[in-house]
């Protein structure tokens, strides 16, 4: 009965909103503004019509109220409230969650016919003519219609530098061949301000460092009949200091910068290094953090990259808070002075960290870390870091057995991180805004499952970390060594092992002597209609080690008396982010993974070779395919559904093929709901099992599909995501019977229990 009332509490409250009129609070006299459309005149369509009409609709104001799936939900809200008196529900539809009617008043129409005229004059049209008209709907709407007639578009004669003989005017002339304004090409003001900017980069390189693109005069001779003829030349009030080219004389850099003792530093004396000055009276930096982050050099030509190159370095160090750069002239000359005031953060800080997890696999627990920080470690800018970490997981529900799940962890990590390339050999301090980085980093894991295994990892990297571009960034590692050793393996676990081969050689005692590579493009950003992230990574071990290790009698090699794996893997990650609203985005992510093993396998000569258990690719879970259990589905067809596989949740391939698509709606700044789709799934290179194996004529028949829907809290500091979703394709299900669309019975309590997963997890999926 209470279920009966909720369902038609809801249906009246959907339909009141919807029967809500849009137009109950236009005041009398006034229209609802619907929107506007813009036409063109008969036999004047321009050819770029499409990118036209597209500035022109960015240039009409206001815009109609918003929708979302074509209904104005904010203004249909708004209608439903009242004048608020106070902090009630009419406040919260009026002032928080509706929007009010925009009115055919707001509108001015005749302005915006200007607004559209200069805009196609902007863009070449000069004999351009735009007239509007009001298209009325029924007794309280209206619309605007826009008619252009945009007429010939003028174009390029000739474009002339008119200018003297002094320094900045032959620069100007040598540089002209790289013009952006071409004869033929139409005439845009765009054009004409981006010429403008070209040349004033130009120049600031050549050490005019007070000319700004103001001083530049560009004039249009548009009476050639349909074409332009353009004249660019400097303003005559342009001052002297902007014609003026100025070289370095003094670069100082003050290293320990307080406001409150400004007047005292200023005084000191400084180190003369290299061709600039260290100002740090309290010895906290060594020269060399300096040397390669600073590039404006003295006695050299003023440059604006090198200034710019200058302050992003030395803030991309991470040991300043606070990075501020000063630039005046020396007396009546053509020298500067410069100087760098930077504040440093505290040298030393330590975070603890306390957080809960909920997988999808069933465990629930809590982890906790410990960080201690030096950023300036030896003096020298070098971060280091002391990562300490302890946690434990348990099983809730669903136990089948007596065998314990508890699982407990611990973890240390001792990390240095230069702020450049070293490399003994030879010097190498790429010209970029981007700090170049070493890691070295050497670790330790261990994972305690008390009924059934210990796994020791100890790892050991090396390798480089830069930027290419604002959006592109490298992670190269030549050295990636782990050494896995399990330990206390029980009879249920060994049991397991004796059953699945496969997971035995993964799972055994191993050395991992390789190399990787990642490459990653991201230019995310909230303001992006189409934002895009792809990662790219290769993983290589046990070339150079199969080169000169030792031959066993059994076929196999030894490092050290140790096996080792020997394997290619790569990954492709790539996402597509398409803002559709300003509170709705459709997100899109392919994932492909490839692994190949060689060599004999570690245990058993018999057994085919696999990539080593932490190498694997794995599928369900949380930020996977959401309608099945972490590790539990695949390889391809296969399902083990012995005791022991549900407890270990050990699925696991060499190949990997998903994809996901999700639409998230935020109607609040706390809140977003959303909307996905799954698909895919893991299979093995080699195996005796044909169903774990890939084959290009069946994998597409072995695709696992999952929908469901999400709640997630957006704290600001962290997102909250509450995941809840079921199966709609079963690979292990026979053919013809794998899709279950005629089995969902959301009222069916043991349906429920057997497809429904809710995944608790933190941060987005992808």
């Amino acid at each position: 009965m209470t279920r009966n009332l909720r369902h038609i509490s809801l249906l009246a409250l959907t339909a009141s909103i919807a029967a809500c009129s849009t137009t109950r609070t236009v005041p009398e006299g006034d229209r609802l503004y619907t929107g506007h459309e813009i036409k063109w005149t008969e036999k004047k369509k321009p050819k770029d019509w499409s990118d036209l009409k597209e500035g022109m609709d960015d240039r009409v104001r206001p815009s109609r109220n918003r929708k979302f799936l074509g209904m104005p939900i904010k203004l249909w809200l708004y209608n439903l409230g009242n004048k608020p008196k106070g902090k009630g529900l009419n406040h919260l539809l009026r002032n928080k969650w509706g929007e009010p009617p925009v009115l055919l008043s707001q509108v001015k129409p005749n302005r915006t016919n200007r607004i559209l005229n200069s805009y196609l004059e902007d863009n070449g049209y000069f004999e351009s003519e735009v007239s509007n008209e009001v298209k009325n709907k029924g007794s309280k709407k209206a619309s605007l219609v826009f008619t252009a007639e945009p007429n010939h578009r003028y174009t390029i004669r000739r474009v002339r530098f008119d200018t003297d003989t002094g320094v900045l005017s032959r620069l100007i002339m040598v540089n002209a061949k790289h013009t952006l304004l071409k004869p033929d090409d139409p005439y845009s003001l765009d054009m004409i301000k981006a010429e403008r900017e070209r040349i004033h980069g130009h120049l600031k390189e050549e050490g005019f460092y007070y000319f700004t693109p103001d001083y530049m005069l560009i004039q249009v001779d548009s009476s050639l009949n349909g074409k332009v003829d353009l004249y660019i030349k400097l303003k005559n009030t342009t001052p002297a200091t902007a014609l003026r080219q100025y070289w370095m004389r003094d670069v100082e850099v003050y290293s320990n910068y307080d406001l409150t003792r400004d007047s005292v530093l200023k005084t000191m004396p400084g180190r003369q290094y290299q061709n600039f000055t260290i100002v740090d009276p309290d010895s906290l930096f060594k020269p060399i953090v300096f040397d390669r982050s600073v590039f404006l050099q003295r006695d050299s030509i003023y440059r604006l990259s090198s200034h710019n190159i200058t302050l992003q370095r030395l803030v991309n160090l991470g040991t300043f808070k606070f990075v501020r750069g000063s630039f005046r002239p020396i007396r009546d000359s053509s020298l500067l002075a410069a100087r760098f005031y930077l504040t440093p953060y505290p040298k030393r800080s330590l975070q603890f960290e306390v957080s809960g997890t909920s997988k999808s696999s069933g465990f629930v627990g809590s982890q906790v870390k410990i960080s201690a920080r030096n950023r300036n470690f030896q003096r020298k800018a070098n971060v280091l870091e002391i990562n300490l970490g302890g946690g434990f997981e348990t099983q809730v529900g669903g136990r089948t057995t007596n065998v314990s799940t508890n699982a407990y962890s611990f973890n240390a990590e001792v990390a240095l991180t230069l702020p450049r390339f070293y490399t003994p050999l030879i010097y190498f301090n790429p010209r970029t805004p981007y700090v170049p980085r070493t890691r070295f980093s050497v670790g330790y894991e261990l994972l305690n499952r008390p009924a059934l295994y210990n796994l020791n990892a100890f790892t050991l990297q090396y390798g480089y970390i830069w930027k290419q571009t604002k959006f592109l960034d490298h992670a190269l590692f030549p050295v990636a060594i782990t050494y896995a050793l399990p330990g206390n393996e029980s009879q249920e676990f060994l049991k397991q092992l004796e059953q699945d081969p496969a997971l035995k050689q993964s799972v055994s005692k191993q050395f991992i002597l390789g190399s990787n590579y990642t490459i990653t493009f991201n230019n995310q950003a909230p303001e992006r209609f189409h934002s895009f992230y792809a990662s790219f990574n290769v993983d290589v071990a046990g070339n150079l080690a199969g080169l000169i290790a030792k031959k066993e009698p059994d076929g196999g090699k030894s490092v050290f008396n140790q096996n080792f794996s020997q394997y290619l893997r790569g990954n492709v990650d790539g996402r597509h982010y398409w803002k559709l609203s300003d509170n709705l985005r459709w997100v899109n992510r392919l994932f492909l993974g490839y692994g190949y093993a060689y060599g004999k396998s570690l245990t058993d000569p018999e057994t085919p070779v696999t990539l080593p258990f932490v190498k694997q690719f794995f599928s369900g879970g949380s930020n996977s395919i959401r309608a099945f259990r972490a590790r539990t589905l695949g390889p391809g067809s296969f399902r083990d559904t012995t005791t022991s596989n549900l407890l270990l949740a050990n699925a696991a391939g060499d190949i990997k093929l998903e994809f996901n698509t999700e639409l998230r709606f935020k109607p609040q700044k706390l809140l977003e709901l959303a909307a996905f789709v799954d698909a895919g799934n893991i299979w093995l290179g080699k195996s005796d099992s044909v169903q774990k194996v890939f084959a290009f004529g069946r994998f597409y028949k072995e695709i696992a599909v999952g929908t469901g829907l999400g709640l997630r809290i957006d704290a600001s500091i962290l997102l909250i995501r509450f995941d809840i979703s079921f199966p709609l394709r079963k690979p292990w299900l026979p053919e013809g019977e794998r899709w279950v669309f005629d089995q969902i019975s959301f009222g069916n309590k043991q349906w429920r229990k057997e497809n429904l997963i809710l995944n608790i997890a933190i941060g987005y999926p992808f």
